[in-house]
């Protein structure tokens, strides 16, 4: 398991973010999005996976989960593409383009199963194959992501 200090100063060097909080929100923000997308036996895999600190993200994607299930909605998320409506997630708290919410997914979601194939293979079979992309070693940093 990667810890919440290295974590967080792989994305904010990766992602090139000012400063260390900046990373830590953008960690929680993406961690919740993807948690969100989970059902419970997935999700706790990637709760024993990621640093204590991050646990609370994951609560709060449950609980968007939980919430959508009893209101039933068809397209979780407001997006007939599921991809997109989580970087949509990740992008709006932070007033981020599509293309840097997917920079920092990637760099999140890479960092926290570097070494753990087994929690890349648990999330790739949980997800729809429209999240593919979140398990892309992230390319060269989207313009202003520097948020």
């Amino acid at each position: 398991m990667i810890s919440h200090q290295h974590l967080v100063e792989e994305v904010a060097s990766r992602a090139r973010l000012g400063d260390e909080e900046a990373a830590d929100a953008a960690v929680h923000l993406v961690l919740a999005a993807l948690s969100s997308r989970l059902d419970p036996p997935h999700r706790e895999h990637l709760r024993q996976a990621v640093p204590p600190h991050e646990r609370g993200a994951l609560e709060i994607g449950a609980l968007r989960h939980e919430a959508e299930a009893r209101r039933g909605d068809e397209a979780p998320h407001g997006s007939a593409d599921p991809l997109d409506a989580l970087l949509a997630d990740v992008a709006r708290p932070v007033d981020a383009t599509p293309e840097q919410a997917l920079f920092l997914a990637q760099t999140v979601v890479s960092r926290i199963t570097a070494g753990d194939t087994g929690l890349e293979a648990d999330l790739r079979g949980a997800l729809p194959e429209a999240f593919g992309p979140l398990f892309t070693e992230p390319g060269p940093r989207p313009g202003g992501a520097d948020r």
